[in-house]
């Protein structure tokens, strides 16, 4: 029999977390060391904790030595960016949900999108939010500062944490037996690659507040809305229909901040929740959808500022046609400039690597030279 607590959680008669009630999810999940999956507490059952990135992926692109570089700066080796994670939910996970997905991944672009679309896509849908729930709360571990005498506030503790409890509550179904609907996948978007200047084999990029993540593996990318039910890529439909090839890795990060800043805009958001029938014993997450996807007034200002967080490290080697390198980052500070489209809508397929002089004390940078790039009409 299924019982209703005070706060709001859920448990089955074995003691099971069928759902976190939104206070217990901030106390025991974001705030504490409980396993991420079931709640139990350190000492309770045996913990051998989760990689933010699994193991399996560290294995494939040879990351456990690196690093990756955290929202202030400060750098962590991936092979000790772990979460609290009892043993028990984490075979459980490797069974039911990295299996599938790693054979996906390692198949090649054609193969995962073909289990995304016609295979196992809620499997997709629960391992990219697992990825994107276990990221912010290894931030609630992690100082701001880099300079302890400036305080020791953790970045976790610029978060909205009551924003993560949906897609937790969707990331751990395959350990709750919660019901997904189809129309809460969320949008996935699948794309292959082509490294024109970077030399790493991966990338990740991932937005708490725009409920967004990017993962590119070797030539393949795999983007991600959470909370929209579909409707930013509805909106992108026609611009992703003009794409004639392969994305370079600087076009992929704009596309990440393209979706992002959509997803910020949307004006009527799905109506997301979760129904528990205590009588049948059945939890159910629901998603209430608008009659169509519509934006609200852009604010360009914003896309400026998720540009240069994004892609701040190609410039000034980025130049858009006709134009000197102020007059670019003044576009690129007014969210006018993209790197996909030329000034007659087509698609940039062919960056060139150059070699320019323009920055003091770096002779002959490597840079881009993007010709044909210029303002986002």
């Amino acid at each position: 029999m299924w019982t209703r607590h005070a706060d709001e959680t859920v448990i089955d008669a074995t003691g099971k977390i069928v759902n976190f009630g939104e206070e217990r999810f901030l106390k025991e999940i974001c705030l504490a060391d409980c396993c991420f999956i079931c709640g139990a507490k350190p000492g309770e059952k045996p913990f051998n904790n989760e990689h933010v990135l699994p193991e399996w992926l560290l294995r494939r692109l040879d990351l456990f030595d690196k690093s990756i570089t955290l929202p202030n700066g400060a750098t962590v080796r991936y092979d000790r960016y772990t979460v609290p994670c009892c043993a028990e939910c984490n075979s459980r996970m490797g069974d039911e949900v990295e299996t599938p997905v790693s054979e996906a991944v390692g198949a090649g672009y054609d193969a995962l999108v073909e289990f995304i679309e016609k295979g196992n896509p809620l499997a997709m849908a629960i391992w990219l939010r697992l990825i994107f729930v276990k990221t912010h709360l290894k931030d609630r571990t992690m100082r701001f500062h880099l300079d302890a005498r400036k305080g020791q506030e953790k970045i976790g503790d610029l978060y909205p944490w009551e924003q993560l409890h949906y897609t937790h509550t969707f990331a751990r179904c395959f350990y709750s037996g919660c019901w997904i609907p189809p129309e809460a996948l969320g949008g996935v978007l699948v794309l292959p690659v082509k490294r024109v200047l970077s030399e790493h084999r991966f990338d990740f990029a991932d937005n708490f507040i725009g409920q967004t993540m990017l993962l590119r593996l070797d030539d393949v990318a795999i983007l991600a809305v959470f909370d929209d039910c579909g409707s930013v890529l509805a909106l992108m439909n026609h611009k992703l229909k003009s794409f004639t090839g392969p994305v370079s890795e600087f076009q992929l990060r704009e596309l990440f901040v393209e979706m992002t800043w959509l997803n910020m805009h949307l004006k009527n958001r799905p109506g997301l929740g979760i129904n528990i029938d205590l009588d049948e014993e059945i939890c159910r997450l629901t998603c209430d959808l608008p009659p169509r996807p519509e934006l609200a007034e852009l604010d360009y200002g914003l896309r400026g500022r998720l540009y240069e967080h994004n892609l701040g490290h190609v410039f000034p080697f980025v130049k858009g046609v006709g134009m000197t390198d102020e007059e670019t980052l003044a576009a690129v500070k007014a969210g006018k400039f993209t790197l996909l489209f030329d000034r007659d809508g087509k698609f940039i397929d062919d960056v060139q690597l150059v070699r320019r002089d323009t920055v003091s004390g770096n002779t002959n940078p490597i840079g881009v030279d993007t010709e044909n790039a210029g303002p986002n009409a």
